[in-house]
Parts: structure tokens; sequence; C-alpha cells
């Protein structure tokens, strides 16, 4: 049995409906004041949503469904204790402590009641993403946030990590905030603010791709001629490194340099060399030499863990294999609605800046899988966009 389950009582079921029901009621509020007006289809999504997880939940505790990560006894260990072990970074020792641990009081210490938070905090930044999505493009039909929710509701990472301990659904908590106030209006506003601030006590890499983000938004938007922006180029693009460079040794305490890029990865790739699926070691002296192993990275994480740069047995590793699985599907789907969806392409860029930035500090197969997770939810947004694009082609097969 898994270290969290072992003292469940009855206590736990007595109490599960009335957080069940406190749950579905914060979505059904949260839903109503961020996305689209769509009463009826939100209620039947979220009661059907959450009757869906309830059931895999319960199924775990029986024949142990979700997988078990090797990071779950740390994380178990401080939700029960309180006490975070000092050699932890400060996503944990800060960022998990201050938010996991009082959810995990406020749920009766019961950790059925704990994962429902979990799924509460997904989802809400899942309709935050959404949200986002609708506002950034100004978009009118209820059939696009309709599919990304859709999607997301059978995304294995988004399951997975529902019922562990981890602190993925804080990390999607923290991105829905940031690129919902991202796009709006006011450049400050408290949705902005509070999504940096989570990033930042939760894991700081995620700040230095928000201050990307942000820059890529107001740098495509404005409205100059193309020997203006060439201009501004040539001009932004060294201060922007310097910039960049600044808030990777501030945030990351790496500088962007080919050696030490190539250092932190061989470094961090002898820590874990014993799992068997650490990427190969980089010597990186020059700036192309990081150029030429770029495209291999970058698909490697991509499409981790089928094999790019390394090959594992990638079928015996179910729950890693289904979410690549997902993803291929996710990238299927943009390929067949390409034409719409390629008009959403600034989105695409978030993504592939994500991607892009990620890939060069990735350096363990099954790391990348779960580190993939934004970029995919950003993917998927764009998807959907094209999804709704076609459904007058198909709303035969939509009745409701």
């Amino acid at each position: 049995m898994k270290a969290y389950y072992a003292n469940i009582d009855f206590q736990d079921l007595l109490s599960l409906p009335f957080y069940f029901l406190l749950v579905y009621l914060i979505l059904i509020g949260f839903s109503k004041l961020i996305l689209l007006e769509d009463k009826q289809y939100l209620n039947i999504h979220f009661l059907g949503l959450l009757l869906f997880y309830l059931l895999i939940g319960l199924v775990d505790f029986k024949i142990k469904l979700i997988p078990y990560f090797p990071d779950t006894n740390l994380f178990t260990r401080i939700l029960e204790t309180g006490v975070t072990p000092d050699n932890q970074s400060i996503g944990v020792k800060v960022g998990y402590k201050l938010l996991a641990i009082p959810m995990y009081w406020v749920a009766l210490k019961s950790i059925f009641n704990y994962f429902l938070f979990n799924v509460l905090f997904f989802q809400m930044g899942l309709i935050l993403m959404a949200g986002a999505f609708n506002q950034f493009y100004q978009v009118k039909d209820v059939w696009v946030q309709r599919f990304f929710l859709l999607l997301v509701a059978f995304m294995p990472s988004i399951i997975i990590y529902s019922f562990t301990p981890l602190r993925e659904s804080y990390f999607v908590l923290a991105m829905g905030l940031f690129f919902y106030g991202m796009s709006r209006k006011n450049l400050i506003n408290i949705f902005l603010i509070l999504g940096i601030i989570l990033a930042a006590i939760l894991r700081v890499q995620l700040v230095l791709y928000f201050f990307i983000v942000l820059g890529a938004r107001y740098f495509f938007n404005l409205k100059w001629n193309k020997s203006a922006i060439v201009s501004v180029l040539v001009i932004l693009i060294p201060i922007f490194f310097i910039g960049l460079n600044f808030l990777s040794q501030s945030i990351l305490r790496i500088s962007i340099t080919p050696e030490s890029l190539s250092l932190f990865r061989n470094v961090q790739r002898l820590n874990y060399f014993e799992s068997g699926v650490t990427y190969p070691e980089v010597n990186w002296t020059t700036w192309f030499d990081l150029l030429l192993d770029f495209p291999g990275l970058f698909f490697q994480f991509l499409l981790a863990p089928f094999p790019v740069l390394i090959f594992i047995p990638f079928w015996s590793k179910l729950a890693y294999f289904a979410d690549g699985l997902f993803t291929l599907f996710i990238l299927f789907l943009g390929l067949i609605v390409w034409k719409p969806t390629k008009t959403r392409g600034l989105w695409l860029l978030f993504a592939l800046l994500y991607i892009a930035m990620s890939c060069f500090f990735e350096f363990h197969l099954l790391g990348a899988v779960r580190h993939r997770l934004p970029a995919t939810l950003l993917i998927m947004g764009a998807v959907s966009y094209g999804l709704s694009f076609y459904l007058p082609k198909i709303r035969w097969f939509f009745k409701f």
C-alpha cells in the first residue's frame, strides 16, 4: 500500500461527500466568473469530471492505478509531520510548506480530501488558462473553452498528479493566474502579481519564463513597420540578453553561457545517473556547439519519453507512455486543424519559448515528461480554437 494511504480510516469516507460538494460548488462559481457564460455545460462538465476523478481515486486505493513516484515519500512525510529537510529547494521548503500543509489541515489530514483540493487547484488553473485565451483573442464562441476543458479532463499527467502529494497542481494554478493576468488590458493586476509570487515560491524558473512571455507579448503587439522592428531588434537583443543573464544568475544561480549550461547539465546528470534515464553528456564551449544540440534537446523535451537523444523501453513506464501518446495526439490534432490554429501564433510562441528555455536545463528523460505540462496546455489552447473553427462541419455529432 502507498505510504499516504496507510492511515485511511472510516472518518475519511464520511467527510468525503462534504468536500466533494464543496469543491464542486467552488469550481462552478469560479468558472462562471472567469469563463464565457455556459451555465448548463459547466454544471454538467465539472460534476462529471469530479465523479470520474473520484472513481479513479477509489480504484487507485484498491489496485494501485496511479504510479508511485520517487519524490512521493518525501512529500508525504512533509504533509504528515510538517517538517521539511534542510537539503530541499526553496520551492519545497517555502512554497510547498506554505501551501500544501495548510490545505492538508483544512482537509482534516485526510489524503482523499487533500486530493480533492489537488483537483480543485488543477481545475482552477485550467479555467484561468481557458479564460486567458478567451481574453487574449477576444473569443466569443463557448466551444473553444469546451474543447479545452474536455481535452484537459483526459490528460494523463493531470489525472496522475491529481492523486499524488506533489506540487504540479500549484504550478498549473500559478500558470493560470499569470496568463489570465497577462491577457488583461491593465499590465499590473492582482492575477499577474499572484501568479508571479506563486511561481517564485514554487519554482523560480517559472519567473524567468514569465518575464520572457511578457517581453514577447508586448513586443509583438507593437504596430511598427518591418524596418523599425528589425532596427529595434538589433538594439534590444543584446540588452535583452544582458537582462536575461542577470535574471538567470539572480534566480537560478546560472549564467547564460555555453560553459555554465554545460556544467549544470553534466553535474545534474551525474547526480541522477543511476536512474538510467539521463541525457548524454554535453561539452559546450561555444554557442555554435549549443545550437548544434538544440534541435535534439528541443524534440526530446517535446516528445519524451519517446527516443530522440536517449532510448529506454518507454512502453514499460505506463504513466509516462500514456502522457507521451496524449502529447502526440494533441500535436496530430494541431496538424489536422493547422489552418485556423496558426492564426493563434503568439499563443503557440509562448509554448515554444517554454520548450526552448526548458530543454537547455532538462537532463532527465522522465523529468521532461513532468516538466512539459505547461507547454502542452498552451498548445491545447490553440488546438481547441482550431477544433471550434471546424465545428460547423461536424455539428451533427454534437447535439448538446
